[in-house]
């Protein structure tokens, strides 16, 4: 399985791939609408010098189909603050104009925008994008959040977030309900900062979690139903002492955790209490037609509030106290033992995930040794049997001479 997609087709089918540089801009063009609104009418006046100023005039459908670089637009000077404008201008110039004519169009017949749609969601759903690549969009000290618009795209099957120094992911990513390549490489994510609603990802197949800050994978990656590959390696708090905790006794593999002090609610609204009961549920509210999307965005933003018990249907505000439970999904062998941490909300859930785990544990430690057993008896047979045929040959060949076996063994390897 190719972990990036393929690249013929990413040439074929550049539309499909929304890259770094565009995120970049639009969302600085929502941050500061006048800017958008400017450089609008510059791209728009030097595609069709000869339009009139009424919107209901403009049309640059004749320049989209010749133009190749918005650079013949000759739209001016643009500063450095606006990179990824000119990255623009050189490598999606129809895109953008073809963007432009939309939202012109749009103005001209008065459609408004719908509840929570924004530029870059408009943008976005015009091309149909398939690939997000947004690999190193961010330098130092630079705002890393991600803007929620990025996992509302129903179609994107292929979302690359590396070297973004990412310290969580939003709960929004469960809308992504095609995805099925998730690459979260070099940031700087733990256990807390995955959040459960990764489990309404039913088609993620391959997650990347290489160079974070993870001490062991999330227990609810385990009921992720199409998932194959986990990538884990280079995490710098992963568990130093494996062997250890893996012999360990299950009472210690129980901790107690104490919420965070910092964290404080007001939870006095009936929205709120509708939330908590949605999100302890673990159901996929994201594509539950009967809650109001305002409702859902409303869910998401409170959702990192939450820790959600990995046994009962139990979703606690992150200051209450709670239970970390460590188990191990395979028998340890040489460094094949792959650590999870859940999460509980009492002592009689934390056993209630901890005891299963390792009676499987066991189980599977049981086949394991006997699968070896059975290696090693068939490894001695093989041996046996190799020795007694040497024997055999050796005197064989004292009643032969060398030439003649040495024609018999050309014949058999021929």
């Amino acid at each position: 399985m190719s972990p990036q997609p393929a690249a013929s087709a990413s040439e074929q089918k550049m539309s499909e791939t929304f890259l770094g540089f565009e995120l970049l801009l639009f969302r600085r063009f929502q941050q500061q609408p006048a800017l958008w609104y400017e450089w609008r009418e510059r791209f728009r006046k030097r595609a069709d010098p000869g339009a009139a100023e009424d919107l209901e005039a403009v049309c640059v459908d004749s320049t989209l189909q010749t133009l190749e670089s918005l650079e013949e637009l000759d739209v001016g000077d643009i500063h450095q603050d606006l990179w990824f404008l000119s990255v623009m201008v050189h490598r999606r110039p129809k895109h953008f104009l073809e963007f432009v004519k939309e939202e012109i169009e749009r103005e001209r017949l008065k459609r408004f925008p719908k509840y929570g749609e924004t530029l870059m969601m408009r943008y976005m759903n015009l091309h149909h994008f398939t690939v997000l690549s947004l690999d190193s969009m961010f330098k130092f000290g630079d705002d890393n959040q991600l803007p929620r618009e990025i996992f509302r795209c129903p179609n994107v099957k292929y979302l690359s977030l590396k070297y973004n120094s990412l310290e969580y992911i939003p709960c929004d990513i469960g809308r992504m309900c095609s995805l099925e390549y998730l690459a979260l490489t070099n940031n700087k994510l733990s256990v807390w900062s995955l959040p459960f609603s990764l489990t309404f990802l039913k088609r993620l197949h391959t997650l990347y979690l290489d160079n974070n800050l993870l001490d062991a994978l999330p227990g609810f990656l385990l009921s992720l139903p199409a998932l194959e590959t986990v990538h884990r390696h280079g995490n710098h708090n992963y568990f130093k002492s494996t062997f250890m905790w893996y012999h360990t006794d299950v009472n210690l593999r129980i901790i107690p955790v104490s919420g965070d002090t910092q964290a404080y609610w007001k939870h006095e609204s009936l929205q709120f209490w509708a939330a908590k009961s949605i999100i302890g549920s673990k159901r996929d509210f994201f594509q539950d037609t009967n809650i109001a999307p305002v409702l859902k965005d409303y869910i998401s933003d409170i959702y990192h509030h939450f820790s959600i018990c990995h046994h009962c249907n139990n979703a606690c505000l992150s200051n209450t106290l709670g239970f970390k439970v460590i188990t191990f999904k395979n028998p340890y062998l040489g460094n094949t033992c792959v650590p999870f941490q859940h999460w509980a909300c009492s002592l009689e859930c934390a056993k209630a995930v901890e005891v299963p785990a390792r009676l499987e544990q066991i189980s599977a430690a049981r086949e394991l040794d006997q699968q070896y057993e059975n290696y090693i008896r068939e490894c001695i047979k093989k041996f046996a049997n190799c020795r007694n045929s040497r024997s055999m040959l050796s005197c064989a060949s004292s009643a032969k001479s060398p030439d003649y076996w040495g024609v018999k063994w050309g014949d058999n390897l021929d």
